[in-house]
């Protein structure tokens, strides 16, 4: 029966699969390089999916096409969320050299510092030896809420003119 199932499905996920793989490019949501490897995504998570197929549930192709659709949104979704954080530089890290502009940029990064709240630099110091998920459980508040402040501090240290590379821009 799986098998006979398979055979029956491939036709249907194979069009389905070029159908968005099409609009995807079209829309400018993948580059066209990209296009096989969205496709053969969409392919095996509907070839993964196939053993869980129920006929009384709905028919071959509602179920390949749902399949490949959520599979495939999942993609460009991915693909879209923001990248994950970098720890921030420590400020300790930095080597005073007889370079003027290191000597800056550690003073930039010292005034900042200072302007923040006590809770807001006892999370960067956290932070310059933990990761976030170790802090999170450190401050007993979810890896979410951590992020959030992550994302603020960010904006400061951006605001300061001191970018993610930790050297000012």
């Amino acid at each position: 029966m799986l098998e006979a199932t398979f055979e029956q499905a491939y036709p249907i996920a194979r069009r389905a699969v070029q159908v968005r793989a099409t609009a995807a490019v079209v829309c400018g949501i993948i580059p066209v390089a990209d296009r096989e490897d969205f496709e053969q995504e969409g392919l095996t998570a509907c070839w993964r999916a196939l053993p869980h197929f129920n006929p009384a549930r709905a028919s071959l192709r509602t179920f390949v096409e749902h399949v490949i659709a959520a599979r495939l949104a999942s993609i460009i979704r991915s693909a879209r969320r923001a990248p994950v954080l970098l720890p921030i530089e420590s400020a300790s890290t930095l080597r005073i050299a007889g370079d003027a502009s290191c000597q800056e940029l550690r003073a930039d990064v010292m005034r900042l510092l200072d302007r923040l709240g006590p809770a807001e630099r006892h999370l960067v110091q956290l932070l310059l030896d933990h990761s976030p998920a170790e802090a999170s459980r450190i401050l007993g508040v979810p890896r979410s809420t951590l992020h959030d402040q992550v994302v603020r501090l960010r904006r400061r240290f951006s605001l300061a003119g001191l970018g993610a590379s930790g050297g000012a821009r």
